[in-house]
């Protein structure tokens, strides 16, 4: 059962919450085993599979990039057991001449005590999603 005490719920609130030195980032590329899948919303160059770590962050900063570094992730809760674990957010950020403001979810499955396997984003609004990533520049 997915509760909001379990040990892999605390490592996602170091993860995504406030953190020092760049706590959470390094804490994601520890717990992440290999071959590492990550399953990622939307039709276009930030949609698809990557496989590995350098893929998965590759997608990250290709996020980042494309939304001139306005990219926000603000967590709701975060829910684990021993094999899942969600991670509610909001995401916001702008792009040429957009905003963007959506509810997402995470779901990451381990392969062992908080080690991560695989991961898939969950957008509420994939249309919306994918006007906002693939409107060109004006």
């Amino acid at each position: 059962m997915l509760t909001t005490d379990h040990p892999h719920a605390k490592l996602f609130e170091r993860i995504y919450g406030p953190t020092k030195d760049g706590e959470g980032p390094a804490l994601l590329d520890e717990a992440i085993t290999e071959p590492f899948v990550a399953h990622t919303a939307g039709h276009g160059p930030i949609g698809g599979t990557f496989v590995g770590l350098d893929a998965f962050k590759g997608h990250i900063g290709l996020l980042r990039e494309l939304s001139g570094g306005t990219l926000r992730r603000t967590s709701i809760e975060y829910c684990a057991d021993d094999q899942w674990a969600v991670v509610e957010q909001t995401m916001t950020a702008s792009r040429n001449g957009r905003d963007l403001e959506m509810k997402v979810a995470g779901f990451w499955r381990f392969s062992g005590p908080g080690q991560l396997a695989e991961h898939w984003e969950a957008v509420s609004d994939e249309a919306a999603w994918d006007a906002f990533w693939n409107t060109p520049a004006s």
